[in-house]
């Protein structure tokens, strides 16, 4: 299932890009900004400041939805929301209030889009990107995108936490081009705790991927009182590094600091925000995760 289509992307790879957001995540971070993208299914956002005060539609064929008395806002029971009810609501929603997150994903109709920017991605040396979620929990549907876009003579990335069976990513391989990969930690309980995943299957695959020449850049959350220390930060570089070292690659690093961009994405779908709700304003911390990366051998890029 497809969650959005980016055109015109520029920090998603080399050059001018096309990303495209695949529903479906392995992993529960805490911090996530995209939730709308972690469910394989269908999300239903409300959004109460475009709701129109006495407006009844959505409740007139679904009983998910309840004007509420006293505040005027619209209750969803989404405990029991079906798909159909979904889009009962969202097409009788007259001001958009009510609006939808994922749609049936074919490659062929993608890559339609994807071929528009076909002349910018040569001028610029850009191409495809494919994003999530985690895109390989849709293995079949990327493998047929890289080979499209390959077929096309296509700049092809992923952007993946790895956190999937290797059989789900083996396929693929041979139609990246570069892959940017999550390096969010390097102990197995912190990260268990703040993602619900397991660290030594990402290190696995990490390891896979070097064994058949993957060229890789590593990415960085900087998430505060999850990694935002010294000595977490100097562990991750230093595992990048080795990584480097061993199967070569990009030598690059990526770090980027935490946001709250997405922060209102979670009242949209009814969901609690788990994580700080003031972004990371630590100049000083960067600037050291940069120098550790320096010292490294490794190239480090800041993205905002």
């Amino acid at each position: 299932m497809l969650c959005n289509l980016q055109r015109y992307a520029t920090h998603d790879g080399p050059g001018i890009r096309t990303v495209v957001f695949l529903k479906g995540c392995s992993l529960s971070c805490r911090w996530c900004q995209n939730p709308e993208s972690c469910s394989r299914s269908l999300d239903l956002l409300y959004d109460e400041r475009l709701c129109l005060s006495g407006c009844q539609r959505c409740t007139r064929d679904t009983t998910c939805f309840k004007r509420e008395n006293t505040t005027g806002a619209v209750l969803i029971y989404r405990d029991k929301l079906t798909e159909p009810e979904m889009r009962l609501a969202a097409d009788a929603c007259p001001s958009g209030a009510i609006s939808l997150c994922g749609e049936p994903a074919e490659a062929e109709q993608i890559m339609k889009t994807v071929l528009r920017d076909k002349a910018f991605y040569q001028r610029s040396g850009g191409g495809l990107t494919i994003s999530g979620g985690e895109p390989f929990m849709q293995p079949k549907l990327v493998l047929q995108l890289l080979e499209m876009a390959r077929r096309e003579n296509i700049h092809t990335a992923v952007e993946s936490c790895l956190h999937v069976p290797w059989h789900y990513i083996e396929p693929s391989v041979a139609s990246v081009d570069l892959w940017l990969v999550d390096l969010k930690h390097t102990e197995s309980d912190k990260f268990l705790e703040w993602t619900n995943g397991q660290l030594s299957l990402i290190q696995h695959n990490i390891r896979r991927l070097g064994e058949q020449g993957a060229n890789i850049v590593f990415r960085v959350p900087i998430i505060p009182d999850f990694n935002d220390d010294e000595a977490t930060l100097r562990d991750i570089v230093r595992l990048a590094a080795e990584h480097y070292s061993q199967f070569g690659g990009s030598g690059e690093i990526h770090f980027l600091p935490y946001h709250t961009y997405g922060m209102h994405k979670y009242h949209l779908l009814g969901r609690e925000y788990l994580c700080a709700r003031q972004p990371l304003e630590r100049p000083e911390l960067l600037v050291f995760a940069e120098q550790q990366a320096t010292d490294c051998g490794l190239t480090a890029i800041l993205r905002g």
